[in-house]
């Protein structure tokens, strides 16, 4: 310990204007509380982005994330008494005595949203006659770094054995893999973790767990950090998320530094955040205003255009056209890396709002949702701008949908649960998410059924679909009771195979699915085809077999739509990405009657609910051949008559002039009915 800490220690305490000792307190639930005292710190770590570059080198631990930044002085200038550790289920058990029945007492509690973290410091106060609360985020990092400036309060690494690791969890393999030397501050373990409190060594102040064992909710709403010297800041005076700060067990030290920041719903229940408590009066400090609103909220037209339907009769194709545009080499929140699985709406103003995940890798925490807005009236999309993100948090599989009147939807995945947002003013302001169903991604697109049901395919292993019936207030599912295995085409079970499946309402009332398996033995069942499912029962049991189109996989999925004209449409691919080189095609047929190969990004369309699909056609608008921007910064491809897009996640509505807008991952088409039933012309070789 060096000197200026030890002179921290002993400095008396004022709390309610009454000198109290510099010393530990224990009270009448046996918690016990650690004197922090007034000082100023280094909040924050300024430095490029992070994720990217650790994928590349997971030893380096000294790169910030974009919402550290700028690293400013920090004054507390009151002190306060902080949890000597996370408040325990036993203590919490005092408050709620049903919760976590299964769970230690000198266990961290998790599993409390930040309302019950707020009401149980509501309780204790009432209880002790004493002022306890949740710490700011600033009281946190203060008492986390405890006079230190190195990325964890033990100097720039844990201890040894100090992080726990699941030996199933999937971060793992990526970043240890075979052969490759795990950092002494992990260790494998075949179960999961025991969360019992002070099991990792204190810091200069006597505080345990301040990096991991469970994430701990703080006071403030999360918002970018304002530059310059402030004294007791207290964060944004309003915002989406509420902060968590720590780490939990399982995350990779990088995420664990004493300056790292996550948040989110203050709703959300997570087996991995917990919290500690402070006792003392909150200090009198500044609130900053909410975050200033992104490009894609920014003059937002409220008129409602008059939208006349083209003519049906006549064939109209545009594009492809990049709706992808991120600033080169950026690293949060926008990532020029990986852009994928995009969303699109119509709104009321007639605006197209596409939306998509931006990072570095899917199963990383830097994911965001970003947005871009195609005007109406305008040629051009927008340059991308952050649309949704849960800092730290994977908010995976962002969809739109616009329930044909005032309202737009929004859905994600997050970090225990997934959340719905609805915006009235066309994308301009969104309501507060909450969370609607349990984790696991929306599978596809959104439809509502002709009696009103809102109705999504869902990928987990517990449901296949999720569905409302009170326009998207509140959501349904049923819940598998046996995990399927081998499934085959011409059975009956209890979920579609695979992930991805778009959903159309039949004329017989049945839900048809074509979804994506990935396991190889999955797809030599199929034949190597996409799987085609039926329900009558929302979910509950789905007749499976093989359909007549190809598979998809990795990078790929396909969408499906009922189009104004009454016809189904279905777009897919021809062949799977990965195995571009071995591709197959498909036979389409020519405006001379003949019949050519094709290869890529097509659409099919069922005048008879599904049975035949009599059109087929490349998504490509012919032309000499030439190369296109791909999906996901993969490169170029070749697009001619017989070539079109091999990959990206597809996604697609038809607009109130007839046209149909399909995006692939990049790449933005429109065409109408009239076109995909027009032959093409290909020149022979």
């Amino acid at each position: 310990m060096n000197p200026s800490q030890r002179i921290l220690l002993t400095t008396s305490l004022f709390l309610g204007g009454i000198s109290h000792a510099a010393e530990p307190i224990t009270n009448s639930i046996g918690m016990k509380l650690v004197p922090i005292a007034p000082g100023s710190f280094i909040m924050g770590q300024d430095g490029p982005t992070s994720d990217y570059f650790f994928t590349k080198h997971p030893e380096e631990t000294k790169l910030a994330d974009y919402d550290e930044r700028p690293a400013h002085k920090v004054t507390i200038s009151q002190a306060f008494h902080l949890g000597a550790t996370e408040v325990t289920v036993g203590q919490y058990r005092l408050f709620q005595p049903k919760h976590q029945k299964r769970a230690a007492d000198d266990e961290a509690v998790t599993e409390v949203s930040w309302h019950e973290a707020t009401a149980f410091c509501a309780w204790l106060s009432k209880k002790e006659g004493k002022p306890y609360r949740l710490p700011t985020e600033a009281e946190w990092e203060y008492a986390c770094r405890a006079g230190t400036t190195t990325l964890f309060s033990s100097g720039d690494a844990l201890p040894a054995g100090s992080q726990k690791w699941f030996r199933d969890d999937n971060w793992r393999p990526l970043f240890f893999p075979e052969g490759k030397a795990m950092p002494p501050e992990y260790r494998v373990i075949n179960q999961a973790p025991s969360l019992q409190v002070a099991q990792t060594p204190a810091n200069a102040w006597g505080l345990h767990d301040m990096h991991g064992n469970v994430a701990e909710w703080c006071l403030d709403w999360h918002g970018p950090y304002e530059a310059g010297e402030q004294k007791d800041p207290l964060g944004r005076s309003d915002g989406d998320f509420r902060v968590f700060r720590g780490g939990a067990h399982s995350l990779l030290s990088y995420m664990l530094r004493s300056a790292n920041r996550s948040a989110w719903i203050p709703e959300s229940r997570s087996p991995t955040t917990g919290f500690r408590v402070v006792l003392g009066e909150l200090s009198k400090g500044k609130t900053l205003p909410p975050a200033a609103a992104p490009m894609n909220a920014q003059r937002v037209s409220q008129s409602v255009p008059k939208i006349e339907a083209q003519p049906e009769n006549v064939p109209f194709f545009s594009g492809p056209k990049e709706f992808v545009k991120m600033p080169l080499d950026s690293y949060g929140p926008l990532y020029s890396w990986h852009n994928h699985s995009p969303a699109v709406v119509e709104c009321p103003n007639g605006d197209l709002l596409a939306t998509w995940f931006s990072c570095t890798m899917e199963i990383g925490t830097e994911l965001c949702n970003v947005a871009s807005r195609l005007r109406f009236g305008s040629t051009e999309w927008e340059q991308a701008s952050p649309f949704f993100d849960g800092p730290d948090v994977n908010d995976h599989g962002p969809k739109l949908w616009w329930d044909g009147d005032k309202t737009l939807f929004h859905f994600a995945r997050g970090y225990a649960e997934n959340i719905v947002r609805t915006s009235t003013d066309n994308g301009a302001t969104w309501s507060k998410p909450r969370p609607i169903f349990p984790q696991g991604e929306v599978g596809n697109q959104i439809i509502r059924l002709r009696d009103g049901t809102l109705v999504t395919s869902h990928d987990s292993r517990t449901t296949s679909l999720i569905f409302s019936k009170d326009g998207g207030q509140t959501w349904q599912w049923n819940q598998l009771t046996k995990r399927e295995s081998e499934v085959r085409p011409g059975g009956t079970y209890g979920r579609y195979p695979g992930i991805h499946a778009p959903l159309i309402e039949l004329a017989d009332g049945r839900l048809m699915a074509f979804s994506r398996n990935d396991p190889l033995p999955d797809q030599e069942r199929f034949g190597f085809k996409l799987a085609l499912s039926f329900t009558r029962d929302l979910g509950k049991s789905w007749q499976v077999e093989a359909s007549e189109f190809p598979a998809v996989t990795s990078g790929q999925r396909p969408v499906m739509l009922r189009l104004k004209e009454g016809p189904i449409l279905l777009c897919s691919f021809t062949d799977q990405g990965l195995n571009w080189k071995k591709r197959q095609g498909l036979d389409f047929k020519a405006a001379d009657g003949s019949t050519f190969k094709g290869y890529g990004l097509f659409a099919a369309v069922s005048f008879d609910e599904g049975k035949t699909w009599p059109v087929r056609r490349l998504i490509t608008p012919g032309g000499p051949q030439r190369a296109v921007p791909g999906t996901d910064g993969r490169g170029l491809f070749n697009l001619s008559p017989t070539m079109a897009e091999p990959g990206g996640y597809l996604t697609a509505t038809q607009t109130r002039d007839g046209r149909i807008q399909l995006l692939s991952s990049r790449n933005h088409y429109v065409f109408n009915l009239a076109w995909l039933k027009e032959l093409p012309t290909v020149v022979k070789k």
